[in-house]
């Protein structure tokens, strides 16, 4: 019984260590890029909030549910989450959270410890998704802008641009799988609408669109290979939501 004890102290011990790991704020030998998505579902901000609204579940990001393991309080700056996606370790922190009545807006940024994928090494000081209530309250825009350190900044780019699209069309498929096509079509002014939407195969990084992004499929938790076929896999994935 000691043994056991001990056992699963440790464990938590060395979860609460890793989970409280330091994420720079400037880049330091790494080069620094940016990315940015915007997507609009055409559901209520209270609808898209029952799915995104809580820093523990990732079932709509691809980690299935009671999965995410924290350090502290949900939804709550200096909490930290701990998941894994294809094998790959995950840490996250809390910066700055807010998360209105409708019509909103949500706002929650985090920073991303560094981590590897298929020989990429990078982190992220600022992960920030922000959900505005457009058309009206009768749909949801996303925004999920990243500033990031990579050692290959566009492959880094491209791969953040597809994990997020995909999350947002996985929002989208949860609450019905609706597509948007503009305001006038839900009943109200074209004038309240958002921004244009992302493209699928748009992936920018200091002005560059050439990374090839790691292939994933929205809200299974898939990906995270090797390089090679990544561009074209996961454009095929997101591009095969956005049509259904």
């Amino acid at each position: 019984m000691k043994s056991s004890t001990f056992t699963t102290f440790a464990s938590f011990a060395t979860l609460v260590a890793a989970q409280n790991v330091t994420v720079p704020t400037t880049c330091g030998n790494y080069t620094a890029g940016s990315d940015e998505v915007l997507y609009t579902v055409p559901y209520t901000y209270d609808q898209v909030i029952s799915i995104i609204g809580n820093y523990s579940n990732l079932t709509w990001s691809g980690s299935p549910e009671n999965s995410v393991t924290l350090n502290g309080t949900d939804d709550t700056v200096g909490t930290a989450r701990t998941y894994s996606l294809s094998g790959t370790t995950i840490i996250e922190t809390i910066l700055n959270y807010s998360k209105p009545a409708a019509p909103g807006p949500y706002y929650e940024v985090h920073n991303t410890a560094k981590l590897t994928i298929a020989g990429d090494s990078l982190f992220i000081p600022y992960d920030g998704t922000t959900v505005t209530s457009v058309c009206d309250g009768k749909a949801s825009m996303f925004n999920f802008t990243a500033h990031f350190c990579a050692t290959n900044v566009s492959f880094s780019a491209a791969t953040l641009h597809m994990l997020h699209l995909g999350d947002a069309v996985t929002v989208g498929k949860f609450l019905g799988g609706k597509n948007f096509t503009n305001c006038a079509a839900l009943g109200a002014s074209n004038s309240s609408g958002p921004m244009n939407q992302t493209g699928a195969t748009t992936g920018t990084a200091s002005g560059s669109t050439s990374g090839s992004p790691a292939a994933y499929t929205p809200g299974s938790g898939a990906g995270l290979s090797s390089q090679a076929g990544w561009w074209s896999a996961a454009v095929g994935v997101v591009g095969a939501l956005l049509m259904l």
